[in-house]
């Protein structure tokens, strides 16, 4: 078994790490002779986190980057919404972290030569072929050109994907009219450094953020038409047209200008070949979604590889097209909403403002639409079983246990784990059981067991926010998702479920 990637950005990067520490062999090429330099996208959100932190590369992250706190919405010169991370529950990582692209990316690559692996630059896909046994890839360098044959392919290159249009597989969508400029460097402003600022005008949108070491991102939207030979200066009079307080660039800025599309390609997945990240959707940076989607496509899908072996794997993969389909489109959808959001104007822009008073005034906002834009409520389809507050195809939540660390803690070994919940605060009688149930049942190999009873759970505040009453058994897979949840006395269940998960049914 074993996985040719190409693509050396974020998601191919993740895809890379997750196989080699599954000890699964994987080339990783790029066509650009070096790592890019630019910032790109820099915001990262909890589950992008929660996947880094299970391969050891959370802490860097932590360290390099800035935390961000809330996000404002301003308009008419005035704030109608701030939308706080504080009550963001379920996660050791309650808010969002602006880090340059180019900074994750080096991180990445230092777990990947932890893990044995290394990047091949200059190295561009120019055909593929397969069939039922796997992938052969013609690869160009400079001066070379050489057939590399894999099990099985991985496209993570980017929205112009050449392994997508190698596939002849449809990218459909729309681009927005308008243009978009960026700057990073310093500013001068009184606005919180560790929070993101939406000015929504007539004349457009203006997006303020924190970058580390004290700078700031400036995005504005720019009217078809517009001059931007002077890039720098159609921000700063974008800026100062539009916040009520002072935004002023400040010495040398890192600009640059694009296009926002929405495309989606129209299947994920071609026999042997896969596509994740840019390479299958592409949206709006409204919300700073899309890194953080592809990063969840390269975590959901390498498992599933290292667990497939050389076998077919139809159903498996089948099932990660149709998941992460499913939150592709959902994401593609948000963000169009988000960016359609910015540009109202006359009565849908009163209705909107009322709309943002109204789920400030409520807390709404901060309950629902946080872990929304988290991307931590996220449920995949599939079975619809639920058990308390916990659901299949939902994510596990995170929290705090009694003997140390946290319950994600137990998905760092990059094998799914089965969570016994003992409930041991109500059920005294409860240990016992549980030791039973696993002296009897038949876990699979390469499926932990975590018995999480008193000692895990003293006050019985997991079983309390999990919403369990009576011992239970919880299926996680590697990447956080609930597969299967029962009550321990359902156990004719739980073990047709260990039995579909050992025989990959």
């Amino acid at each position: 078994m074993s996985a040719l990637i190409v693509g050396a950005g974020p998601v191919g990067l993740t895809a890379g790490i997750e196989l080699l520490r599954r000890d699964v062999p994987a080339r990783i090429v790029d066509r650009v002779d070096h790592p890019h330099p630019h910032s790109k996208s820099i915001v990262l959100w909890p589950r992008a986190i929660e996947a880094f932190a299970r391969f050891g590369a959370a802490d860097e992250i932590l360290d390099r980057g800035l935390r961000l706190t809330a996000q404002n919405y301003y308009s008419g010169g005035r704030r109608k919404l701030r939308l706080g991370f504080g009550r963001v529950r379920g996660t050791s990582y309650p808010y969002a972290v602006s880090l340059p692209q180019q900074d994750t990316e080096d991180v990445l690559r230092g777990a990947l030569r932890r893990f044995g692996g290394k990047i091949e630059f200059g190295v561009r896909l120019t055909a593929l072929s397969q069939d039922a046994d796997g992938v052969r890839a013609e690869l160009a360098t400079s001066d070379t050109t050489s057939t590399f044959g894999a099990p099985w392919l991985i496209g993570a290159d980017g929205s112009r994907s050449t392994v997508r249009e190698q596939l002849g597989v449809p990218f459909d969508g729309a681009t927005y009219p308008q243009q978009f400029l960026l700057a990073d460097g310093e500013c001068d402003t009184p606005l919180a450094h560790d929070e993101a600022h939406y000015f929504m005008t007539p004349k457009g949108v203006l997006v303020v953020v924190g970058l580390p070491g004290g700078l700031y991102r400036v995005f504005v939207s720019v009217a078809p038409g517009v001059d931007t030979t002077d890039a720098r200066e159609v921000i700063q009079a974008a800026a100062t047209e539009r916040s009520p307080v002072p935004v002023r660039l400040v010495g040398e800025q890192r600009t640059g200008l694009f296009q926002v599309q929405r495309r989606m390609a129209g299947r994920f997945r071609e026999g042997r070949v896969l596509l994740a990240g840019d390479a299958a959707h592409i949206h709006s940076p409204a919300g700073a979604q899309g890194l953080n989607t592809g990063i969840e496509d390269a975590s959901a899908l390498a498992w599933r590889l290292a667990r497939t072996g050389e076998g077919p794997a139809a159903a498996a993969l089948d099932v990660w097209e149709r998941e992460r389909m499913h939150i592709a489109e959902r994401v593609v959808t948000d963000t169009d909403r988000q960016t359609r959001m910015w540009m109202l104007s006359g009565w849908r822009r009163t209705a909107r403002d009322l709309a943002l008073a109204a789920g400030q005034r409520t807390g709404f906002t901060d309950r629902v639409v946080a872990p929304r834009q988290a991307q931590l409520d996220l449920t995949l389809p599939g079975r619809a079983e639920r058990l308390g507050k916990l659901a299949a195809g939902a994510r596990v939540p995170d929290h705090p246990l009694g003997s140390g660390g946290t319950l994600h803690d137990e998905l760092r070994f990059g094998e799914p784990v089965l969570l016994v919940l003992t409930a041991a605060s109500a059920h005294p009688s409860a240990p016992e059981r549980a030791r039973r149930f696993l002296a009897t049942a038949r876990v699979p190999d390469g499926v932990r067991t975590a018995v999480i009873g008193q000692a895990e759970d003293p006050d019985g505040r997991l079983h309390k926010e999990f919403g369990i009453r009576e011992p239970s058994t919880v299926l996680v897979r590697p990447d956080g998702v609930i597969d299967f949840l029962a009550p321990l006395s359902e156990e004719p269940r739980i073990t047709a479920a260990l039995r579909s998960w050992s025989t990959g049914a």
